[in-house]
């Protein structure tokens, strides 16, 4: 499900990503942002897993990045869920 960042409103708009400067119904907070990324992770240094994106400087705000994926909660969760089986099952087999 991809939703808004800052109030978790659904957003089922066309052909699945959001225009640039297209904002949220519910609380008017721009979509095509940093934190509304799929690539977005606060635990990295730049806060984004792709290495060669420009810096960026309010996550929050309007971006013009092309590499821009809006966020899918199912996917993410589906994807953490691999990384955290490949890590026990690296661990398991330790020497």
């Amino acid at each position: 499900m991809k939703k808004c960042f800052r109030c978790g409103a659904p957003w089922a708009g066309f052909r699945g990503q959001p225009r640039a400067r297209e904002v949220c119904e519910s609380c008017g907070a721009y979509l095509h942002s940093c934190v509304n990324c799929h690539h977005f992770d606060h635990m990295v240094t730049s806060s984004c897993r792709l290495e060669h994106t420009s810096f960026v400087g309010a996550r929050d705000s309007l971006n013009y990045c092309e590499e821009y994926r809006m966020l899918n909660a199912l996917l993410r969760a589906d994807e953490e869920r691999v990384v955290r089986a490949k890590t026990a099952w690296e661990q398991l087999f330790r020497h």
